[in-house]
């Protein structure tokens, strides 16, 4: 078999068809032919494409897994049945009822299998509660409540040009099905409907979402609401039924099922028997939960999760049952009510029809009042709009280099020239040095391991520097880290002159690569003559930048924070303005090149009242989590020791010394910036609390 898009969903569509006998993955295929040989790579798959037409030409398949977004799915699904491949089709089967029906009518004269995985209609809860259901136990349905309450990522991230986003109505046909297969699972199609949108969020490219929608119904007697919120919030995803003889609850978050009935006992007993009941059974059911977790971690269970599982049973239900009645969880029929029921939904609330794409090109957007001499890599980003905004003030023309089609909107204004591409592609990277006389390159890599920051982030950055020395740029400017010092000695002083620290290096993927870059730039510049200038910016706050700062603490939630340490020691913050302000000056001073600088201001704020600002500001309470690097150290360990049972290729042994650095105890010396460059930034603690602190929370509330 093989697999179209290599998205997020792949990986679990891969790991399923792992455990199945008599299956072999042959080939993958994307558009982003970098994201398809990544992913190819790292799990032995021989054959990639970026061409799907391609791929099944050249590919004897049997059946392919189509893992496109929603609008491809009709067209993808339509080449797979004219080669004679089955097809599993991540849900919805299409984006209209029209395409959805003629693709069933086309495999069924074919006599091709097609199906649609729907994720969490294989939870084992789920089923108990069908079963239930089903027996008459829950009795005549009175009510039913279908709650999807979940931040939605690409809102703050994007990619801003998927397709879920190009329209205010596409949600329903992407993350909505999920709730609309269970409503027809359980209920079928509703009789009638209301809905309620709100809260208008404007995104980048003149593009609207919802992120709070309320759809009421009825069938015949039962009532029907299904709520959907994609604000930052507690998670929950759940489905509560009340019938005349029970009341059931399927808490897909916590993976947890729950029946509340009557005792033969009198109303006191009765209550609490229920009460003690639930307790016990959401007890066990947890357990269950955790010790799954950890037994897959250390390889002694296939189940890795709740949600794996259940996708794993739907590939493994489709594969048991193709060329015979398939389950009525796949079944393309059922799928197909679904968009009907999306559908009727977005002709009641009015919104436009889903077909808008927005075309990717690689071509130049258009032009800028100056020719650019400028070009930044990593421009929409926290600190690089706020060095595209200095840029502009000194009268530069710039150019950014951005993987998304879409301008962001909070430098639109400052015509600058926006070119499509990932740094990573060199013919992408030589149109967009075309008349560049300077290169500030901010981009990072991303992954978990080592190997994918290699990719992602090494060899990109070797291969812009060399395309620098060919294209004759003036000045290369990287932007470091001051992640590859050891900061956990209350007694030591940090300069430039300060050597990585060789533990932190070996445990953090992020440090070390961005240690390997700088030794990589610094060479070229000591064999090859590149101008390349290194900044090291400490702990960057303000304006466009999340309070939710890694650097201040961890925040495994947004409610929660664990503090490195007391936090109460000084740390080397520095505001976003003043980084991009010593970023600017460097390149009016000719004698930058081969140096770096680290970049923070006098420390005078500690994170506890880094913290204290942050509540005050927002009227909120945090949770604080006080960690030392001993407990933090103890419990990464037993981590790894769980991981490398499982002989987890990922595992990497941590090291003291990095939380310990994370405390912040040492100080970091910034004067050489200030001499050489005339750098000076703000160290008014009043100043620093406002633009800082209350400033991004008060934007990120809003």
């Amino acid at each position: 078999m093989g697999l179209l898009g290599t998205g997020y969903i792949c990986d679990f569509h891969f790991r399923a068809l792992r455990l199945l006998p008599q299956i072999e993955v042959r080939a993958v295929c994307d558009l982003n032919p970098r994201l398809a040989q990544q992913f190819a790579q790292t799990r032995g798959i021989e054959k990639v494409y970026d061409d799907f037409a391609q791929m099944l030409a050249c590919v004897p398949l049997d059946v392919v897994h189509i893992l496109t977004p929603p609008h491809a799915h009709f067209s993808n699904a339509c080449q797979a049945i004219a080669a004679g491949v089955d097809a599993l089709i991540e849900k919805p089967l299409c984006h209209n009822v029209n395409y959805c029906q003629q693709l069933r009518q086309l495999a069924a004269t074919t006599n091709t299998a097609i199906a649609v995985s729907n994720n969490f209609l294989y939870f084992p809860v789920y089923e108990k509660f069908l079963a239930d259901l089903r027996s008459g136990r829950l009795g005549k349905i009175d009510q039913i409540d279908i709650v999807w309450n979940k931040e939605l990522p690409q809102l703050k991230n994007g990619p801003f040009g998927a397709w879920m986003l190009q329209s205010p109505q596409n949600i329903l046909f992407e993350v909505a099905p999920h709730s609309f297969v269970h409503l027809i699972h359980i209920l079928g199609q509703p009789e009638e409907i209301a809905v309620d949108v709100r809260d208008l969020l404007e995104l980048p490219g003149a593009l609207e979402f919802y992120r709070r929608w309320e759809i009421r119904g009825w069938k015949n007697n039962t009532s029907i609401r299904l709520r959907f919120s994609f604000i930052d919030g507690y998670p929950e995803h759940y489905i509560h039924v009340r019938g005349t003889n029970a009341v059931a609850r399927v808490d897909f978050e916590n993976n947890t099922y729950v029946l509340q009935e009557h005792t033969p006992y009198l109303l006191d007993i009765d209550r609490y028997a229920g009460v003690i009941t639930t307790a016990c059974n959401s007890i066990l059911q947890a357990n269950t939960t955790l010790a799954s977790f950890v037994l897959s971690k250390m390889g002694l269970s296939k189940n890795s999760g709740p949600f794996a599982y259940s996708i794993a049973r739907t590939i493994s239900s489709f594969y048991n049952s193709r060329g015979r009645k398939l389950d009525e969880r796949i079944d393309p029929v059922m799928s197909e009510a679904a968009v009907a029921l999306a559908e009727k939904v977005a002709q009641e609330v009015k919104l436009s029809t889903p077909q808008r794409v927005v075309p990717i090109t690689n071509s130049l957007a258009a032009t800028p009042t100056l020719q650019p001499t400028v070009l930044v890599i990593g421009g929409t980003g926290f600190i690089g709009q706020a060095l595209v905004r200095r840029l502009r003030q000194h009268g530069y023309g710039v150019r950014i280099l951005q993987r998304h089609p879409h301008p962001t909107p909070q430098l639109h204004h400052l015509k600058v020239e926006f070119i499509k591409g990932d740094f990573a592609d060199e013919k992408t990277l030589e149109v967009a040095l075309d008349g560049i006389r300077y290169v500030y390159h901010l981009a990072r890599g991303h992954g978990k391991t080592w190997s994918d920051y290699l990719e992602t982030d090494v060899k990109p950055t070797r291969q812009l520097a060399n395309l620098c020395l060919q294209q004759g740029v003036a000045k290369l400017f990287y932007t470091s880290s001051i992640a590859i010092y050891y900061a956990g000695d209350k007694t030591a002083t940090i300069t430039e002159d300060t050597e990585p620290h060789q533990g932190i290096i070996r445990a953090a993927p992020y440090a070390k690569s961005k240690l390997e870059n700088e030794r990589s730039l610094l060479e070229l510049y000591r064999h090859h003559s590149l101008p390349v200038t290194i900044f090291r910016p400490g702990i960057v706050l303000g304006r466009g930048g999340s309070p939710y700062h890694w650097g201040i603490a961890a925040w495994p939630y947004s409610s929660v924070c664990c503090v490195y340490g007391d936090g109460n020691n000084p740390l080397p913050i520095v505001l976003v303005d003043d980084v991009a302000d010593a970023m600017v000056r460097a390149m009016k001073i000719p004698t930058v090149a081969g140096q770096s600088y680290n970049l923070a201001s006098t420390p005078c704020i500690t994170a506890n009242e880094y913290l204290d600002e942050f509540e005050r500001q927002a009227n909120i309470k945090l949770r604080r989590v006080f960690k030392s690097p001993a407990s933090s150290y103890i419990e990464s360990v037993l981590k790894w020791v769980i991981k490398s049972i499982g002989n987890d290729p990922d595992a990497a042994f941590p090291s003291y010394a990095d939380f310990q650095s994370r405390t912040f105890a040492a100080k970091f010396d910034c004067t050489k910036a200030e001499r050489q460059l005339g750098w000076s930034p703000v160290k008014d603690r009043e100043t620093i609390i406002c633009e800082g602190i209350h400033v991004p929370v008060t934007e990120f509330f809003r």
